[in-house]
């Protein structure tokens, strides 16, 4: 037996342990596994990808098992994944997606159960450049009309691309802007849907530095981007063209000839303007245009469920407690995490036993996501 039918020999056996039923193109595999095991300097790669496509499917390396890396850990590396599952090319109206990068969380985000039957503020926007320079984003293509495609839910929150949907946002809130103020869902729930009170129960959240200018703006991302009710949206509307330095029009047009009512105020710099343009008559938001930021035309904001694709996309840590090193280098191949397992003395959990994994069991992260287990050595 040569060294190539040696290598496949432990391959299978390892794959049996993931996927008994499913034969492996060893002619394939093996090329394609010795360059990936060429490129590796050090340590020990349990790797294996899984490319599902016509019933063919391809492994990478798979060197032995239980072999400790430098300072007692051990990786399991999960090959990346070529894009999110989702759809790769249209938004979920069925419009041409423009390239823009994707947001991913920035920590593992832990969202409330039920959270995919939950509802969640769906916004979609068209991107145009700035007029002094600046831009919104990436300039959408001619012919297109989406920029950015975003759900926002009350623990996690998702933007489509065109590479598919992909986790944003941090915990269970959404920025009213600058600073480092965020509202709750449960916050904005409880905000008074009167201009009036609105406008104290805003203010009292600054400091005084801050307050005129803060409120401003935050009534207008209240009237825009957040996942407000339509009482409270109306309210913030009626709040910000009431407000001292806004200087109000009617009968404007947006940039899709949509008719509405402008606010203007400075923002920021000195030279720096923003006009939201709203429709009164529906009580929703057409556009913001920006002169340092560029223009957001709202196509959709709208309360909606989130679609199964773009849930599907986020992949939720197991429950690695108590496992055997095996059992858990197995699940993390079959969840597509990369783990890397730790020694750590323990008096309750046994001699190779799972003690716990960071990001904790229920997390969401995106594919190839890193997980931390620590593996119990015992007292």
């Amino acid at each position: 037996m040569n060294n190539d039918e040696q290598f496949a020999e432990v391959l299978r056996r390892q794959v049996d342990q993931v996927a008994p039923e499913i034969s492996v193109d060893v002619t394939r595999v093996v090329p394609a596994a010795r360059r990936r095991r060429a490129t590796r300097v050090g340590g020990v790669t349990l790797a294996m990808g899984l490319v599902l496509g016509g019933g063919a499917w391809a492994a990478t390396t798979m060197d032995a098992p239980g072999v400790a890396l430098p300072g007692g850990s051990m990786t399991v590396d999960a090959e990346p994944s070529p894009k999110p599952s989702g759809p790769p090319i249209t938004s979920s109206e069925g419009e041409p997606l423009t390239e823009l990068p994707t947001y991913p969380a920035m920590e593992p985000v832990v969202p409330p159960d039920g959270w995919r039957d939950a509802t969640y503020f769906h916004v979609v926007t068209r991107g145009l450049p700035s007029q002094t320079g600046g831009e919104s984003g990436p300039e959408a293509p001619l012919g297109s009309r989406l920029g950015s495609e975003s759900w926002y839910g009350n623990g996690v929150s998702f933007e489509l691309t065109t590479d598919g949907p992909a986790l944003m946002a941090i915990g269970d809130h959404i920025n009213i802007d600058g600073h480092t103020l965020t509202y709750t869902w449960a916050d904005m729930a409880a905000l008074p849907t009167d201009p009036g009170p609105l406008h104290d129960a805003l203010l009292s959240r600054y400091s005084p530095g801050e307050r005129e200018e803060a409120v401003r703006d935050a009534a207008a991302r209240l009237a825009t981007q957040a996942p407000a009710s339509p009482e409270l949206r109306a309210a913030a509307w009626e709040l910000l063209t009431s407000l001292a330095g806004v200087e109000v029009k009617q009968d404007v047009r947006d940039s899709e000839n949509r008719q509405g009512t402008a606010a203007t105020y400075q923002y920021g710099d000195a030279d720096r303007v923003r006009t939201v343009i709203y429709d009164e008559a529906r009580n929703l938001p057409l556009e913001t245009q920006d002169t340092k930021h560029g223009t957001d035309v709202y196509l959709t904001t709208e309360f909606t469920d989130l679609p199964d694709e773009v849930a599907d996309s986020a992949i939720e840590i197991p429950d690695f407690t108590a496992m055997t090193i095996e059992d858990a280098g197995v699940a993390c191949q079959q969840a597509h995490l990369t783990c890397t397992f730790e020694d750590t003395a323990s008096d309750t959990v046994p001699e190779g036993a799972v003690i716990s994994s960071d990001p904790a069991a229920g997390a969401l992260v995106t594919w190839g996501a890193v997980v931390t287990l620590q593996l119990s050595t015992g007292p």
